[in-house]
């Protein structure tokens, strides 16, 4: 049964805050010598993270969230009016404010045109696009939503083209009956060059997890998480759990790999995959 748009949120959501623990952790002893519970939610470790709780997002999940409730609202995507929304709850907003976000709070502020997004390179805005299935009616129509949307916040060219990338395999793995890595071995083939190689990188990659998103990098950017993310899903295909864990157990911006991660995972198994008890301990009930 082809998975609800809503279900594959939920999932992105769920390695959010399952991530928060160990989020931005970059010290492997640390880690390790934690008493984070690897079998549900965990506080953040992370002094970035100090306003929030077990159950709750990072910055990244809150706008997920943000994002989300506009376009239950809305039955057309309209970059100008979302924008307004999003700067409204981001002035306002308690937990940490990344570069991104800062920069373009500060463009709106100018009243430059739109997109006015940051020139950030950071991997983040990628986990946040599955809400536009819902607003597009065929793939054309997705890709350039989801251009227009990533430019709103991270409107450099790297993270332009990651997301076209994992947009394509998103919507192919939604609509057609093919599997993850079927998907992005495909669309591979029409990907710029730098694309191809975090993609070969990954694929061929025969270390250990924490080993290989180590030699990847933890950073927050496209160039650290791309290839990190087709690592995991190339081995742990249709193991969400086990991804999200070693995933978070890697540390550092575990975060926005796991949420594209879940994402796809969502879209081509459904949300039963996801555990129970990680969406149970949540602190927020996805609306409809």
């Amino acid at each position: 049964m082809k998975a609800k748009i809503s279900d594959i949120v939920l999932g992105s959501l769920v390695a959010d805050t399952y991530s928060l623990g160990a989020h931005w952790i970059y010290d492997k002893n640390e880690i390790e010598n934690s008493t984070l519970n690897w079998d549900g939610l965990n506080a953040p470790l992370a002094s970035w993270h100090d306003t929030k709780d077990k159950g709750d997002f990072t910055h990244y999940g809150d706008q997920l969230v943000c994002f989300y409730e506009y376009v239950l609202k809305n039955e057309s995507y309209d970059s100008a009016g979302y924008i307004k929304v999003w700067q409204t709850y981001m002035e306002t907003y308690t937990g940490y404010i990344d570069g991104a976000t800062k920069n373009t709070l500060e463009n709106l502020s100018l009243n430059k045109a739109l997109p006015c997004g940051s020139s950030s390179t950071d991997l983040s805005v990628v986990g946040r696009i599955a809400p536009l299935l819902k607003m597009s009616q065929n793939e054309e129509e997705f890709l350039n939503n989801v251009d227009s949307f990533v430019c709103l916040t991270h409107n450099s060219d790297i993270v332009k083209q990651t997301a076209s990338f994992f947009a394509q395999v998103l919507w192919q793995v939604y609509n057609d009956d093919k599997s993850i890595l079927e998907c992005i071995k495909e669309v591979k083939k029409s990907s710029g060059v730098k694309i191809k190689v975090f993609v070969d990188d990954a694929l061929n990659c025969r270390l250990e997890t924490t080993d290989a998103l180590n030699s990847f990098g933890l950073a927050c950017s496209v160039t650290d998480g791309f290839s990190g993310v087709i690592f995991l899903l190339n081995k742990y295909e249709n193991d969400f759990e086990t991804a999200l864990i070693q995933n978070a157990k890697a540390g550092g911006d575990s975060s926005a790999r796991g949420m594209i991660i879940a994402m796809l995972m969502v879209a081509a198994y459904g949300s039963d995959i996801i555990p129970n008890n990680w969406c149970d301990e949540m602190n927020y009930s996805l609306k409809q």
